[in-house]
């Protein structure tokens, strides 16, 4: 398994996880696959954004990110945007698609790397305590 980033024609498996992690995230936002088509062209052009995904015979994970400069400071973060490995291939490939992540947020000159952790999933908050992520707020989101 290799991690690289998007390329062009990874478009329609990238935007099929994006899907799936649009679904397992519980979130009460329909799917809109032109908009994550145009996320997905600015993802890979733009230099401020990132998309990773982990090749084996074709993307089976995606990473897609961006770094940008905090409201309140002249700090500069990298966000996750998406993350989302096929169940098949989790393990020690989410440990890869971090450290290619953490590297390219170094180069972008973040002096932090943001992940969000949906729910309460026990395994995801070791993973990231385990890279040294300590969570730093919670969002809460009502329908009106």
């Amino acid at each position: 398994m290799l991690v690289r980033k998007a390329l062009p024609q990874d478009k329609s498996r990238v935007l099929m996880m994006a899907r799936s992690f649009q679904v397992a995230s519980g979130l009460p936002i329909p799917f809109n696959a032109a908009y994550a088509s145009m996320l997905f062209d600015t993802l890979i052009s733009n230099p401020a954004m990132l998309c990773l995904v982990l090749d084996d015979s074709g993307p089976q994970g995606v990473l897609a990110a961006q770094s940008g400069t905090l409201p309140l400071a002249p700090v500069k973060v990298a966000s996750e945007l998406i993350w989302w490995i096929e169940p098949a291939y989790r393990g020690r490939s989410a440990v890869a698609m971090l450290d290619a992540y953490e590297e390219w947020a170094r180069e972008q000159g973040c002096v932090f790397v943001n992940m969000v952790g949906l729910g309460a999933d026990p395994l995801t908050t070791r993973l990231y305590e385990r890279r040294g992520y300590s969570a730093t707020e919670r969002h809460f989101m009502k329908s009106i």
